[in-house]
């Protein structure tokens, strides 16, 4: 049953692709790197997925934006550039100074791997100060392109009502989607850009549930109309 809604869920985000557009996934590839809002390039995921904490996506999309114009977006020039530039730069962004330092740590430790492709490594992530495992498993989602599903806020609520089951712990979300649905990188980016997007258009704590694409597969909504 899990398993069914599951891939349910995945035939209604494909067919909402639009949707999933206005809140900034772009549905594409599997290796693509434009599915997290249209970026180029996997330093520019890893970048953004330490900016994006705490902090509003269209804001740090802006800030992307600058770093790749004055092409700070090369962890070698980024890791040589002083930092009040990148200060003026990210300033707007909350707590842009520690994410400033947090950007250099890993600017260097890549630099020192000599190869991004050994950045992808969980156990690694984990250990550097600033990334927790959704920022670690949507960094080897979305720039390695490895088969790591992120667990997220917005997972657990759509979960808990989609399934009408209380899930207490995000990382719930992640065993559940690795336990029934085949690793698969295309699969597991549509799964999770589609909970998000559903998270911030419909699933509120006070949901918007005959507006929400998945209301014909949720129990929730069944429930309260029942």
């Amino acid at each position: 049953m899990v398993r069914d809604i599951f891939y349910n869920m995945l035939k209604i985000f494909d067919e909402n692709r639009e949707i999933l557009e206005e809140k900034g996934w772009i549905v594409s590839s599997a290796t693509s790197y434009e599915w997290w809002g249209g970026l180029k390039s996997a330093e520019e995921i890893i970048i953004s997925a330490i900016l994006v904490q705490m902090s509003r996506w269209e804001t740090v999309k802006s800030k992307i934006e600058v770093m790749r114009e004055k092409g700070l977006t090369n962890f070698e020039k980024l890791y040589q550039v002083r930092n009040e530039e990148l200060y003026e730069i990210l300033s707007g962004i909350n707590f842009y100074r520690t994410k400033v330092k947090r950007l250099k740590t890993i600017s260097h430790i890549i630099l020192s791997l000599g190869d991004i492709e050994k950045f992808y490594d969980r156990d690694l992530l984990l250990k550097i100060d600033g990334i927790g495992e959704e920022t670690a498993d949507s960094i080897l989602l979305f720039a390695g392109h490895k088969p790591f599903f992120p667990p997220s806020e917005y997972g657990r609520r759509i979960l808990s009502r989609v399934l009408n089951v209380e899930i207490e712990r995000k990382n719930k979300v992640k065993e559940l989607v690795e336990k029934n649905v085949e690793k698969d990188t295309f699969n597991y980016k549509l799964l999770h850009a589609g909970m998000v997007t559903v998270g911030r258009a419909f699933c509120f704590k006070q949901p918007k549930c005959d507006d929400c694409i998945l209301k014909g597969i949720c129990n929730y909504h069944v429930s309260e109309k029942g």
